[in-house]
């Protein structure tokens, strides 16, 4: 292996207090009547419809993408109680998650990036996310372990399609085959990877997916795992 890619949320950043936790107290001030666990029932329900579309379609794009989180927000809303999201509460919320403080790093990253790059591996970032993403990772200090970060609202191409890998190997100048993926999907990171013809490992940091040989639940694992690479390679799905 010459080069690792990373997925970005709950891969490498997660937000910190929760989202359930900002949209609660924003939601709450602008008027909404919930509970938790109605509130879970609409997120779920909104994050599923930008799912069911391609990832190249998501977050409106680099120009756009303001009107779709008007767009997601005001679903989740109507969702939970009804209500009409206010343009005052758009802006709280929006503004909260534009904030580097109001992301955390996992205690994970910094070593393991820290003890790749040592080896002299070389890391990109391959994640389905608005164009912020960019300037969040600069904000963090991470961006100095990764040449390249390829995301998808700025690629216009998402995981998994095998494009926004291959583009991620070629600016780092590593064949597929010579690449690692690690992030928490099984569908777009895991599967993803593999059926662009990199190894991957499935990141399950909540232990959910036993079944899956090629998994960790730390970033911490990655080095050995690469050692144990040299005589049990990684499972590789022919390039679709």
């Amino acid at each position: 292996m010459r080069a690792v890619l990373f997925d970005a949320g709950a891969t490498l950043v997660h937000p910190d207090p929760p989202v359930e936790a900002i949209y609660s107290r924003e939601l709450a001030a602008d008027g909404a009547l919930f509970t938790e666990e109605g509130l879970s029932r609409a997120l779920t329900r909104a994050w599923e419809d930008v799912h069911a579309t391609p990832a190249s379609d998501r977050y409106g794009g680099v120009r756009g993408e303001a009107e779709f989180w008007k767009k997601f927000l005001a679903r989740v809303r109507s969702v939970l109680d009804g209500g009409i999201l206010s343009a005052a509460a758009f802006d709280r919320i929006a503004s909260h998650f534009r904030s580097p403080a109001a992301w955390a790093i996992y205690d994970d990253v910094v070593p393991t990036l820290g003890e790749l790059s040592r080896r002299g591996l070389k890391m990109a970032v391959v994640s389905n996310w608005d164009s912020h993403l960019p300037t969040l990772l600069a904000a963090l200090e991470l961006d100095r372990f990764f040449p390249v970060i390829a995301v998808s609202s700025i690629e216009e191409v998402g995981k998994p399609d095998p494009e926004i890998f291959h583009r991620a190997c070629r600016r780092l100048e590593v064949d597929p085959v010579e690449s690692l993926h690690v992030g928490d999907s099984v569908s777009e990171d895991f599967e993803g990877a593999r059926s662009a013809g990199l190894a991957a490992l499935l990141l399950d940091r909540r232990d959910a997916f036993p079944g899956i040989a090629d998994r960790i639940v730390s970033l911490g694992e990655i080095p050995k795992r690469l050692d144990e690479a040299s005589s049990t390679p990684f499972a590789i799905l022919p390039s679709s």
